[in-house]
């Protein structure tokens, strides 16, 4: 079962799940990554970087490994990860 919480006390709701909720927190102005490269979707399930999904889960998770720093802290100061 896919975690519905997230580490700074965000639950999931029906209008938003918990990777919408990390999408939000780790976009970064002009969607630079943590690699340095700018990822946004430049056509269906494509982005800007050559990645390709399948799915619309696949490009949000490809999102998430891109903007997602390592200690998982957001630009408001605070831990964001899934937590069961």
């Amino acid at each position: 079962m896919p975690a519905t919480r997230c580490a700074c006390g965000f639950e999931s709701r029906p209008d938003e799940e918990i990777t919408d909720h990390l999408l939000t927190v780790f976009d970064p102005p002009h969607s630079a990554g943590t690699d340095g490269q700018v990822h946004e979707e430049h056509a269906a399930l494509t982005c800007s970087c050559g990645f390709r999904a399948t799915s619309p889960e696949a490009l949000d998770h490809h999102f998430l490994a891109a903007f997602t720093p390592a200690d998982k802290i957001a630009g408001d100061g605070r831990q964001h990860q899934p937590i069961a």
